[in-house]
């Protein structure tokens, strides 16, 4: 399974992610008292993992809206193009039944001349 798959975000958006992060915390703990900073980056750590959360739904709908899921889409597919295949199929007996029309018209039409330059020839004598 792929990181975009699993999160809907690549993987460099991923690492600014958790880099923006690594920095608020280190800021927090840095600025305040060690009651404070533990407090301080509870709550940064909670809200970035909302944060990501928000934006790895908001991708993954993004991504749902351009057809790119994997299973049900595929699937879609899969059956448009058996149904297009099935289509296909069909007009290729059509065309096969049609040239065989064809042909046989082209001998009866043959034939037909070439009795009558037979009977002609005959009469002319």
């Amino acid at each position: 399974m792929s990181i975009k798959s699993a999160f809907g975000l690549d993987g460099v958006d991923l690492g600014i992610h958790v880099l923006v992060t690594g920095v608020i915390l280190f800021w927090i703990s840095a600025v305040n008292s060690s009651r404070d900073a533990t407090i301080g980056c509870s709550v940064a750590t909670v809200s970035s993992l909302v944060l990501l959360d928000i934006r790895r739904r908001l991708a993954l709908r993004r991504i749902e809206r351009r057809g790119l899921t994997t299973g049900e889409m595929a699937a879609e597919r899969i059956a448009e193009l058996e149904q297009r295949l099935a289509e296909l199929e069909g007009a290729m007996g059509r065309v096969a039944e049609l040239e065989e029309r064809v042909d046989f018209a082209e001998r009866l039409l043959a034939q037909s001349s070439a009795e009558q330059r037979a009977l002609g020839g005959t009469e002319a004598r």
